[in-house]
């Protein structure tokens, strides 16, 4: 494989998974060898890609999803049993609501990704951004963002900060990894008599 493709297959396992891009690094194909710094440098480009990307069409996609939905789902979906309420009385009906306040800026996101909604709840932005690289993906901490957040630069920002960190810790680790399994070299001294 040559290293202009395994630069192009880095970048892309770091933008979507950015768990498996220094493994991918270390362990795929032992004729090409990155340094630290080329490693670190590819996760970031590739984490950071993703991050653009995912901030910039997550929009879109969520149109087409509902699009989808619309044209394609709702029609095969089960019918309901019961209409809407009727009333049947002649007279005045007085209907009284009572305002609840309630945060429902993440209830789409609660059934699915319990954890992440927790984790914003209690560190917000800052604390999803930090647990997006190791713990969600790059796609879905990057959707749950934008979608809380307006700022697009403070989103960024603080990807950026998460990813450079996880980039460097688990380039690291990798690193140290392979140098602890790689043999040392042993000479036997040889005496001639």
């Amino acid at each position: 494989m040559s290293e202009a493709i395994k630069i192009i297959l880095l970048i892309l396992i770091s933008s979507v998974k950015f768990v498996a891009g220094p493994p991918f690094a270390r362990y795929f194909d032992n004729t090409i060898n990155f340094s630290y710094f080329e490693t670190v440098v590819y996760c970031i480009i590739g984490g950071m890609l993703g991050v653009f990307v995912f901030t910039y069409f997550s929009p879109l996609v969520f149109k087409s999803w509902e699009i989808i939905k619309r044209l394609i789902l709702l029609p095969f979906r089960k019918k309901k049993f019961f209409s809407p309420p009727t009333v049947d009385v002649n007279e005045k009906i007085e209907i009284k609501y009572s305002y609840v306040e309630a945060d429902n800026s993440h209830e789409a996101f609660s059934k699915r990704y319990p954890k992440l909604i927790k984790v914003w709840n209690k560190y917000g932005l800052a604390g999803v951004s930090f647990l997006t690289p190791i713990l969600f993906s790059i796609p879905i901490g990057t959707i749950v963002a934008t979608r809380l957040v307006s700022d697009r630069k403070k989103i960024f920002l603080y990807m950026f900060i998460a990813i450079v960190f996880w980039s460097l810790v688990m380039n690291s680790f990798w690193r140290m990894d392979t140098r602890k399994n790689e043999k040392p070299n042993t000479y036997k001294s040889v005496v001639i008599l």
